[in-house]
């Protein structure tokens, strides 16, 4: 028989206490392991073959939960320009977070890159910037972090704010730069330490996805941000959440046995559509019987989904507009549909912005 809210509501919260792993901690079992780093292998060979910039699919995804409480001041129109706004400073943040690790690590290649605290509060502040369903500029959190699961249980981040959560993120940024545990492991153990801390008000599994991502990247296991844990995670939210309450509880094998298997479905799931995104460019050079210019312009959508004359005039051999325009006319490549004067590969946003789906089973 169903509770009433009230005796829900009653439920004590469950304290959540933060993950502290071992410099060599190993959490990931090996056949979990193996997989995922196949998996990697495989996206990365087809990245290899078929992209020129790794992280083209790292694109803006409009978030489709929203706190009505939040946008109760904005019109229907409003609201959905900020939440695109949004989407588009997640995607630059991101691009920023990634690029600024692999500048890092060609500086400093014996160093593990982590954000030290400082420039994880201004990561997150980016991730949050002009989103209209999280109030304020991002940064720490000056209360105590409690999460609602939606069977009523109630759990509470022992982690105060202040001095308290400002002392655990130093640790965090510490265990970061001095880890020895394998890189799968590493990164599994850095994100579930910083969902367990909880220091933000808002945003706390966006931001600690996107590092663990950062993590694959400066480990060289992922060439760019090219994995959708997003979408993986939505759609396995109570396992997710139940695996992250087990680390805090000092068992951290499912969480690792669960990261392990996020990154394998989303690295298939990618790996087939970065195939699909090549097949589609072989498809359309195919059609150009041989012409050089069309080759290189049609070849440039390896690094951008979309064209326009200015920006391939120094990335080509040719003068862009006559082959642009015989691309044209010939269907090969159409007007995009928010950018005036630029064009695209007809079905290019589509497999761009495929979402995850888990596999049939």
């Amino acid at each position: 028989m169903p509770r009433h809210p009230s005796e829900l509501a009653a439920r004590p919260a469950t304290p959540v206490v933060p993950v502290v792993p071992l410099l060599d901690a190993e959490v990931i079992p090996g056949p979990a392991r193996a997989a995922a780093l196949a998996a990697l292998a495989a996206l990365t060979a087809a990245v290899r073959r078929h992209l020129g910039d790794p992280d083209l699919f790292h694109r803006p995804r409009y978030r489709t939960k929203a706190h009505h409480r939040h946008l109760a001041g904005l019109t229907g129109e409003q609201a959905t320009a900020r939440i695109a706004e949004a989407a588009e400073a997640r995607a630059a943040a991101g691009l920023l977070a990634v690029h600024s690790v692999r500048a890092e690590r060609a500086e400093r290649p014996d160093r593990r890159p982590c954000f030290t605290p400082d420039a994880l509060a201004e990561l997150h502040g980016l991730l949050v910037a002009a989103d209209p369903n999280i109030p304020g500029t991002g940064g720490f959190r000056n209360a105590t972090a409690r999460v609602n699961w939606p069977d009523g249980r109630r759990f509470v981040m022992t982690v105060r704010p202040g001095r308290d959560l400002r002392d655990h993120v130093r640790r965090w940024y510490a265990w970061g730069t001095r880890t020895t545990s394998p890189p799968l492991d590493a990164a599994a153990l850095g994100m579930v330490r910083l969902l367990t801390v909880h220091p933000f008000p808002d945003a706390n599994g966006r931001t600690a996805r996107l590092l663990a991502e950062c993590d694959l990247v400066a480990a060289g296991l992922l060439p760019g941000l090219l994995l959708d844990l997003e979408g993986w995670t939505e759609r396995h939210r109570a396992e997710h959440d139940r695996a992250v309450v087990a680390a805090a509880q000092g068992r951290l094998a499912p969480w690792g046995e669960l990261f392990a298997r996020t990154v394998t479905d989303t690295a298939r799931h990618r790996t087939a559509t970065v195939e699909t995104y090549g097949a589609l460019i072989d498809a359309a050079i195919a059609r150009t019987d041989g012409d050089a210019a069309e080759t290189a312009v049609l070849n440039c959508l390896r690094t951008a989904p979309a064209l326009s004359a200015p920006w391939l005039h120094d990335r080509i051999p040719h003068d862009p507009a006559p082959p642009l325009d015989r691309l044209r006319t010939a269907g090969i490549l159409t007007p995009h549909p928010c950018l005036p004067g630029a064009l695209i590969h007809p079905q290019a946003l589509a497999v761009l912005d495929t979402p995850y789906e888990d596999p049939p089973p």
